[in-house]
């Protein structure tokens, strides 16, 4: 284990939201350094004037043109830019020997047939994409050391494979039935009439009522046939967070004791994964502002009908553990560091 080295980080798409909380982890983080915020858009400005949050942690940082970031050595990078076109910056960084960490969703389904139908198009770079690893830890924690490619992890894919993973290791689930409450920071920095905060504010907008593309990654992850997922999606108030309803329909009847059994069994030995108390009631499921600003993942459950169908809720920062976070927490595991570095931040709680 590197246990006394730092390593130099590129950010590119430093611009934006998941940008601007890589940044935010990054400056924190003991072992990571900055060597360049990459920005096509914003060379030359402050840091600061975009994340003004984080001005006396960058006070001297300006960004950097992909061009300039060709010549800036590093030890990893992150890519955060669009669909469809960070893989080529992807294929770049690694001419240079460069392990990346990438948050579009450029190579997060393996099967170039399944990629086209949910994205609408041929994947930009199928020549690369079988090296790359799922960066979910919980999941693919023994691949990603040395790993040259991490994808990143949609946020409503993460929060729903973390509720089914028990069940469908198990071979459990009938069916799943997931309903997704997410906040506005899901839609990116780049408004439209659907995220536009006067058009958004104080509505429950059903977005997609069967099948958001983040349900091919539920439906890979855990080997799940895809007609046997609904996953329905409603933006709410909240600027940051994601809650999942996973109603799911069992092959076995489970009592609750069962399911604590299970979820003990799985995650136990997770450290940003926590199991909701049965009691105060009002607790019993996970709210997303309980994890807001952290890494960490909140899990509730019950079961009803006998057993033969339970309820599992799961909530978690969709900035953090949804993106930045998990990317930081698989970069860790790809150069041998703690896995919890940089990450042990608390929830900011009430917000």
């Amino acid at each position: 284990m590197n246990s006394e080295r730092s390593f130099s980080v590129l950010i590119y798409g430093a611009g934006g939201m998941v940008g601007g909380e890589l940044l935010r982890i990054i400056t924190g983080h003991p072992r990571f350094k900055i060597a360049g915020a990459v920005s096509a858009r914003k060379v030359g400005k402050p840091l600061a004037m975009i994340h003004p949050h984080l001005r006396h942690a960058c006070p001297d940082t300006v960004f950097i043109s992909p061009e300039a970031a060709r010549d800036t050595p590093a030890d990893i990078a992150f890519t955060s830019l669009p669909h469809g076109s960070a893989s080529e910056s992807v294929a770049e960084i690694l001419l240079r020997g460069i392990p990346v960490v990438d948050l579009s969703a450029d190579f997060r389904l393996k099967d170039l047939g399944r990629y086209e139908r949910w994205y609408g198009g041929p994947h930009p770079r199928p020549d690369i994409l079988d090296v790359a690893v799922y960066g979910l830890p919980e999941l693919h924690r023994k691949e990603l050391p040395g790993a040259s490619i991490v994808s990143g992890v949609g946020c409503n894919a993460a929060a729903s494979i973390l509720a089914l993973y028990p069940f469908a290791r198990s071979g459990l689930i009938k069916e799943a039935l997931l309903d997704v409450r997410a906040g506005s920071s899901e839609g990116g920095s780049k408004a439209n009439q659907g995220s536009h905060h006067p058009y958004r504010s104080r509505a429950l907008r059903i977005v997609e009522p069967f099948s958001h593309r983040h349900l091919a990654e539920v439906s890979q992850e855990l080997s799940l046939p895809e007609e046997n997922l609904t996953m329905r999606l409603t933006a709410v108030e909240n600027v940051r967070g994601v809650q999942v309803c996973a109603e799911i329909f069992l092959h076995e009847h489970l009592r609750e004791a069962d399911l604590w059994k299970l979820f003990r069994e799985y995650y136990a030995e997770e450290p940003f994964v926590d199991l909701c108390p049965a009691r105060p009631m009002h607790l019993r499921f996970p709210d997303p502002r309980l994890v807001t600003g952290s890494n960490r993942v909140l899990i509730g459950f019950s079961t009803t009908g006998k057993g033969a169908r339970c309820l599992v809720v799961v909530a978690l920062d969709n900035l953090m553990k949804g993106s930045a976070g998990s990317a930081v927490q698989s970069a860790n595991v790809v150069l041998g560091i703690p896995e919890t570095t940089g990450l042990l931040m608390h929830p900011v709680y009430p917000v």
